[in-house]
C-alpha cells in the first residue's frame, strides 16, 4: 500500500434510531457541520434541490486534532434509501467513503469503509513519516463523528416530540 493510502473500516451503534432516520442524516452532506462540527467546519452546497441524489455535490472544509485543515469536494455515488450512503470525495485527498445501515434492536448498526489516497502536496511528501499520525488523527474524529450522530438524532427527536 503506498504511504499516502489508507483504508478505515468501522462500525457506528447508533441506539433509537431507525435506519431510514440515519440514512436521511448521512445523506445529506449540508448537514454534517450540525452533528460531527469538531471536523467538518463549513459545507456549500452545489448542486440544486432539496433531496439527495446520485451526482449531488457539495464543497467541505474539515480539520481533525492536527493542525491542519483539508479542503474537498464530496459527490454522492451510492444512495439506497434507508441502506447505503457512498460519496467520493476529490481534493486534498481523493477516496471513497461508504456506509451501510441495517437495524441494530431498536437502532442502527453502521458499517463504515473509508478508502482515501492523501494528494495534498505537502501531505502527501511528509506522508511515509508521517503516516502514524494520520491513522491517529482519523481515530480522533472518527468517535466525534458517532457521538455527534447520536446527539444529533436524539435531539432531532425530542424537537418532534
Amino acid at each position: 500500500m503506498a504511504s499516502n493510502a489508507f483504508r478505515f473500516d468501522e462500525v457506528w451503534e447508533i441506539p433509537e434510531a431507525r435506519p431510514g432516520e440515519v440514512w436521511d442524516v448521512l445523506a445529506d452532506a449540508q448537514l454534517l457541520p450540525l452533528w460531527w462540527g469538531d471536523v467538518y467546519k463549513e459545507v456549500v452546497k452545489l448542486t440544486p434541490g432539496d433531496s439527495p441524489v446520485v451526482g449531488a455535490q457539495a464543497r467541505a472544509r474539515a480539520r481533525g486534532f492536527l493542525p491542519y485543515e483539508l479542503n474537498f469536494i464530496l459527490e454522492a455515488v451510492e444512495l439506497e434509501p434507508g441502506k447505503v450512503v457512498a460519496v467520493k470525495t476529490s481534493g486534498d485527498f481523493d477516496g471513497h467513503w461508504r456506509a451501510v445501515l441495517k437495524p441494530s434492536g431498536s437502532g442502527t448498526h453502521v458499517d463504515l469503509t473509508w478508502q482515501v489516497l492523501v494528494e495534498r502536496p505537502i501531505l502527501k511528501f511528509f506522508a511515509p513519516l508521517l503516516r502514524p499520525a494520520f491513522a491517529w488523527n482519523h481515530r480522533w474524529t472518527t468517535p466525534r463523528g458517532e457521538a455527534g450522530l447520536r446527539r444529533y438524532l436524539s435531539e432531532r427527536k425530542a424537537k418532534a416530540a
